[in-house]
């Protein structure tokens, strides 16, 4: 167990820096749409806006890039889809269709070209943005009562009623910490042959919906891992764990939410002898296309299974400052549908010890940034911090379940942001009607104030003590 609580720790705590070109990379499945039945001739339809101001600046001339191609709304996909391949009559640049349940709600595809192709597809009138399709890096015993979990489940409060979906590198579907309480499946893991991934679905795929869906221990996720018991896809098991794990003969200690139903979602890739894996031969990441369909997959599953919060322990690059307007307006758009059905989007501020600044998507305004602490209320030293961290949350020698039906050590604001989710479910149980703004606001006003200095200035963020916010009245 040592060998491998040190390198999950690694892996967790510090992970390797992805090239600058592509900071985000997010295994999240690329979500592109409905293709066409037949290659149509680009739409001429003059634009409302300047083609180039539709453009991400990081895409340069040289070499085919790989983007999230935006329209207004899901009905203009099929339209602008088919301009797109026309614009060098090739399907192959175009990523495959996901089911129609989630592809019906998607208002993007993905697509792969040239600067130069690119500029004809923003000329069409529906297209609203191109931007990369960036990369994303995965990002109790004790952590339970700080937080003042265990007095809430002596009150009753257990999430019984609601649950978390927990988008990350599937989950371990056997393992006794989670009973029969995994209500649904899905699996979003994009390939690209350009950028050598590989898709992490069971059936082989980039796209699976449905039982065994999110499936941790499938071959592609097993191969080649240094701890082949656990693979490479240990770390979204954890998550859920540390979120909604119950207590077993094994491991006494459940999660925030006990009793909350789970809804795992698989947004990560394989990469295999890729730089983005730095030293080690293999690794997951998540496209943020992929991540993109998974949210709206959650959103779809959000009024059947009363969803209190969607977890994103994934993240990359540096913002110090919020990035509606730029990387993260397609994610944006996401969280706000999330919101209006109630669901908190809780996502990790990321591992690098950022002074200032967090790591990509914990930069959008309207989401739930979690920094960690230890158990002494300490700011984990790998923690990102700073102004645009809402809550803090234990990260420091957390113990969860694993894949493998076992129990691993970790560290990370990986680990931090399922408290806050778990917290969510506790408090969406007590106030059914309650906006996940207003049960933010009660995590903000109870939780413990946790002083520190960043970029030379003293700032304050609440620790959450989620027993003090469901005794609260407002």
């Amino acid at each position: 167990m040592t060998s491998l609580v040190q390198y999950l720790h690694f892996f967790t705590q510090t992970p390797p820096e992805p090239p600058e070109d592509q900071l985000r990379l997010t295994s999240l499945l690329a979500g592109a749409i409905t293709l066409a039945a037949t290659a149509a001739t680009l739409i001429t339809t003059p634009a409302l806006a300047d083609p180039e101001s539709k453009i991400d600046p990081a895409i340069t001339s040289t070499g085919e890039h790989r983007v999230i191609v935006r329209v207004r709304q899901p009905a203009q996909v099929r339209s602008a889809l088919a301009g797109a391949e026309g614009v060098r009559q090739d399907r192959r640049n175009v990523e495959a269709t996901p089911p129609a349940e989630v592809a019906d709600k998607l208002d993007f595809f993905v697509y792969r070209g040239t600067r130069a192709e690119l500029e004809k597809v923003a000329e069409q009138q529906d297209v609203v943005s191109i931007r990369k399709d960036r990369l994303n890096e995965p990002s109790l015993a004790q952590s339970v009562p700080l937080i003042g979990a265990d007095r809430a489940h002596r009150q009753g409060y257990t999430g019984k009623g609601t649950a978390i979906a927990i988008l990350d590198s599937g989950i371990d579907n056997d393992h006794p910490a989670f009973g029969r309480r995994i209500a649904a499946q899905a699996c979003f893991s994009a390939t690209d042959p350009a950028d050598g991934s590989t898709p992490l679905c069971p059936n082989g795929s980039q796209f699976q919906i449905g039982d065994g869906a999110a499936n941790s221990e499938t071959q592609a996720c097993v191969k080649d891992a240094p701890q082949p018991q656990y693979g490479l896809c240990y770390h979204g098991t954890h998550v859920a764990g540390i979120a909604a794990g119950q207590a077993t003969k094994d491991f006494p200690n459940p999660g925030v939410a006990p009793k909350a139903k789970i809804i795992a979602i698989q947004v990560f890739s394989r990469f295999d002898n890729s730089p983005y894996c730095g030293a080690a031969k293999s690794c997951v990441l998540a496209y943020d296309s992929s991540v993109l369909t998974g949210m709206a997959y959650a959103n779809v599953l959000a009024d059947q299974y009363d969803v209190a919060s969607v977890n994103l322990s994934l993240g990359g690059g540096k913002y110090d400052a919020y990035c509606d307007e730029g990387d993260g307006a397609d994610f944006k758009a996401e969280v706000d549908k999330l919101q209006a059905k109630g669901a908190a989007t809780v996502v990790a501020s990321g591992n690098n010890g950022f002074d200032a600044s967090v790591s990509w998507p914990a930069c959008v305004s309207n989401v739930v940034t979690v920094g960690a602490t230890d158990k002494q209320d300490a700011v984990a030293s790998f923690s990102n911090r700073g102004a645009l961290i809402d809550l803090f949350a234990p990260g420091v020698s957390i113990t969860a379940a694993i894949s493998g039906n076992a129990y691993a050590t970790l560290n990370g604001t990986s680990m931090a942001s399922p408290h806050v989710a778990g917290s969510f479910a506790l408090l969406r149980q007590k106030r059914a009607h309650a906006t996940s703004d207003q049960l933010l606001d009660a995590l903000k006003r109870t939780g413990k104030p946790i002083a520190y200095t960043s970029a030379g200035t003293q700032v304050t963020t609440p620790r959450i003590d989620v027993h003090a916010a469901l005794r609260n009245r407002h």
